[in-house]
């Protein structure tokens, strides 16, 4: 019996090249496909957990405000309350007494408490914002922190403001307190400039002409707690889906622009 033929020889290496062919091109293809995959579940991973953390986040930062709209209330309606009845009952006392001036040093330390208790209880829950908006909110807080701490504090609106989302607005409100309460404490400024811009997107500028500020420099540190306090102006500005630019390229003081888009969601 005679064997293969050489083209039958031929044509059964031919047969085995192309299957080999095939089952490497399965095989290539079966990797890309699982890589891809594999790539897109990460991905689906990675949003899962940054929508979770965005969450976490916005649940900390509610329950932050919760517990401040709750001091707030406590400070205003019922210390503010006993501190306003103590003061009545000194001055009924100073009527029937020959000579009341005895008191007066007790009723001006008591006048300067309740003072400070009603500033306290507007930093921890601004009603102005909720009665009249982000702008006079934040012009009243450039007034207040002008009053007590005597450094003078320029307030500008450019543009139509627009109103937003209540809880978007006490966000970028909270940004604005932490940046001049900062600017106060470490700048070591003689003036400071709040901006108010409304466009396609809504800004806030503040800046100062103070020692200036090494934003690199306070993330290599890892002392995010310290100074601007960068850690909680950045977690709001995440959740408002916004952008926080420092002015690298400023020769004195410290600029910083708070970008937000109106069209963002919470």
């Amino acid at each position: 019996m005679d064997g293969p033929s050489e083209y039958q020889v031929a044509l059964l290496i031919a047969i085995g090249s192309v299957g080999m062919l095939l089952l490497a091109s399965a095989i290539i293809l079966f990797m890309v496909f699982y890589q891809k995959k594999m790539i897109q579940e990460q991905v689906k991973l990675q949003e899962l957990e940054i929508v979770h953390q965005q969450r976490m986040m916005e649940a900390a930062l509610e329950s932050q405000e919760n517990e401040r709209r709750r001091v707030a209330g406590d400070l205003h309606d019922s210390i503010g309350a006993m501190l306003s009845a103590i003061r009545l009952g000194l001055i009924t006392v100073g009527k029937q007494m020959p000579n009341p001036s005895g008191i007066d040093d007790a009723k001006e330390m008591l006048d300067e408490t309740i003072g400070s208790v009603r500033r306290i209880s507007r930093d921890l829950m601004p009603s102005t914002l909720e009665k009249f908006g982000l702008a006079h909110a934040v012009k009243e807080l450039c007034d207040r922190f002008q009053s007590t701490s005597q450094l003078p504090i320029q307030y500008h609106e450019q543009g139509e403001m627009k109103t937003m989302d209540a809880k978007r607005e006490l966000m970028i409100f909270r940004i604005a307190q932490e940046l001049l309460n900062n600017a106060i404490k470490h700048s070591r400024a003689s003036i400071i400039s709040v901006t108010l811009g409304a466009t396609e997107t809504f800004q806030i500028v503040v800046e100062d002409d103070g020692v200036g500020f090494n934003f690199d420099e306070q993330h290599a540190s890892n002392k995010i707690e310290k100074g601007l306090g960068l850690f909680n102006i950045e977690n709001r500005t995440r959740l408002l889906n916004a952008t926080l630019e420092f002015d690298k390229e400023r020769k004195k003081g410290t600029r910083i622009t708070l970008t937000v888009p109106y069209e963002a969601v919470v």
